[in-house]
């Protein structure tokens, strides 16, 4: 392995990006920006629901912080208090703003984006370690997160959880 092969791989990683996709993910081939939101988090949640079983702790923990920050945004967008080119930059400001138009009692809001500044970046980038109790507790939260949510939604039928693989 060299740095001109890890630049060789970056131009080739770029190039990929740059090129319109063609073997979209099941599910995500959607045009409203909410919908591929939420189902997002649906596959992430598929995604660590899998890796749960291989014991892939961290990436379970990290999928589960993320799938309940797709769900959130996909609410914000889907009651139109946000476009896709506004949605919070900073991973507390989706839960403040969830809070702001009631998706959310704000002590959720604010408990979720405690667990994301302790214990998410804490796990992902320090000395935190992934277990199962964690990975499940995780889990559970973003489960439970989601089925609340879409459980609310005019667009919950259209959540792709438990739909085969």
């Amino acid at each position: 392995m060299s740095s001109t092969r890890i630049e060789h791989l970056i131009d080739n990683v770029q190039a990929a990006f740059d090129r319109r996709p063609t073997d979209i993910e099941a599910g995500l081939d959607v045009e409203d920006a909410a919908l591929l939101q939420l189902r997002k988090a649906c596959r992430l949640l598929a995604g660590a629901e899998a890796l749960q079983d291989a014991s892939y702790y961290t990436l379970v923990i990290e999928a589960s912080f993320v799938a309940i920050e797709r769900t959130v945004e996909f609410r914000l967008l889907e009651r139109g208090t946000m476009q896709p080119d506004d949605l919070p930059g900073t991973h507390p400001g989706v839960y403040r703003e969830a809070a702001a138009v009631g998706v959310f009692d704000e002590s959720i809001a604010a408990d979720l984006a405690d667990l994301w500044r302790d214990h998410r970046a804490k796990t992902y980038y320090q000395d935190g370690l992934a277990s199962a109790a964690r990975a499940d507790a995780m889990y559970e939260l973003a489960t439970e997160t989601h089925a609340y949510i879409t459980g609310r939604s005019r667009q919950g039928h259209e959540c792709i959880c438990g739909e085969p693989r």
